[in-house]
C-alpha cells in the first residue's frame, strides 16, 4: 500500500510542478544551495526577502539529498526544471517516510483494517497527497510531526521531544498548538514524568534553538531566529495582513 501513496504522489508532482508565492523562498534557497554553494552574496533571499525571514535548515536537508541528482543534471546539460522536479520529489518523499512511520506504528496500535482504512482515506485527501511535495514551512513541518505522532503512539517520548522541538522551534511554532497537549496528557496521566521530560526538553529546545539561530543568522547576515520572528510579527503584532488580502 506504501506504493500507492508513492505512485499519487508523483502524479501530482508530475501534472503540477510549478510553484505559487508561498513556495517561492524554499524553492529558492533549494536552488542557491545547489547552484550557488558558498557564494552568499548570490543569493536571492537578499533582495527579496520577504515579509519575515524563514529558515534554512529545511532546504539545506532537501538540497543535501538532491545534491548528487542535481549534479547529474548539471553534467548532463539539462534545465533546471529537471532540478525543480528532483528537490519537490525529494521533499514528498521525507514526508512519505515519515508517514510511513506513523502508519506502521497505527497498524502495531489498532491492526490492519485500520491501517488499510487509514491509507485509502490518505490517498483519497487532496490536499495532503498535492501538498506533500510542495516546498511550503508547513510541508517541512509536516514530515517533523508525522514523526512526532509516531513516537507518541510508541511511547517513545525522548524523540517524541527532540521531533517536536524540531517542528515547534525550526520550522512551524504554531505546532505547540497540537503536539503540547500530546505532551501535557502523557505528564498529566503519568505516563512521562516530569524529570525525564526535563531531561530530554532542555537539551533539545536548546540545541534545536542554536541550531536554527547559527544557521539562518549566517544565511540571513545577522542574528536572527527566524520563526521566533515570524510568530512575534503574526501573533503579538497582528501583521498577518501584509502576507495579502483577499477582496
Amino acid at each position: 500500500m506504501d506504493w500507492l501513496i508513492v505512485c499519487v504522489a508523483l502524479l501530482h508532482l508530475i501534472v503540477s510542478p510549478f510553484t505559487k508565492v508561498e513556495e517561492s523562498f524554499n524553492l529558492q534557497a533549494c536552488h542557491d544551495l545547489l547552484y550557488h554553494g558558498l557564494h552568499l552574496d548570490q543569493y536571492d533571499h537578499l533582495d527579496f526577502p520577504g515579509v519575515v525571514p524563514r529558515t534554512f535548515v529545511g532546504p539545506i536537508v532537501v538540497s543535501s539529498v538532491a545534491y548528487p541528482f542535481v549534479g547529474i543534471i548539471k553534467m548532463l546539460g539539462l534545465s533546471k526544471f529537471f532540478a525543480q522536479y528532483i528537490v519537490r520529489g525529494v521533499l514528498g518523499l521525507l514526508v512519505i517516510l515519515a508517514w510511513r512511520q506513523f502508519r506502521k506504528q497505527i497498524q502495531d496500535a489498532f491492526g490492519p483494517h485500520v491501517t488499510l482504512w487509514f491509507t485509502l482515506i490518505t490517498v483519497s485527501q487532496f490536499h495532503f497527497m498535492y501538498y506533500l511535495s510542495r516546498p511550503l514551512p508547513n510541508t517541512f513541518a509536516l514530515s517533523v510531526a508525522l514523526l512526532a505522532f509516531s513516537y507518541w503512539l510508541e511511547q517513545r517520548h525522548g524523540s517524541m521531544i527532540w521531533a517536536c522541538g524540531i517542528a515547534v522551534l525550526i520550522f512551524r511554532s504554531e505546532l505547540c498548538i497540537l503536539l503540547g497537549p500530546m505532551l501535557l496528557a502523557d505528564l498529566s496521566t503519568r505516563k512521562l514524568s516530569t524529570v525525564p521530560f526535563l531531561k530530554y526538553a532542555i537539551p533539545a529546545g536548546f540545541i534545536c534553538l542554536a541550531t536554527t539561530i547559527a544557521v539562518d543568522s549566517l544565511f540571513w547576515g545577522r542574528l536572527l531566529w527566524p520563526e521566533g520572528e515570524v510568530f512575534w510579527f503574526n501573533t503579538y503584532k497582528n501583521q498577518s495582513q501584509n502576507w495579502g488580502v483577499s477582496f
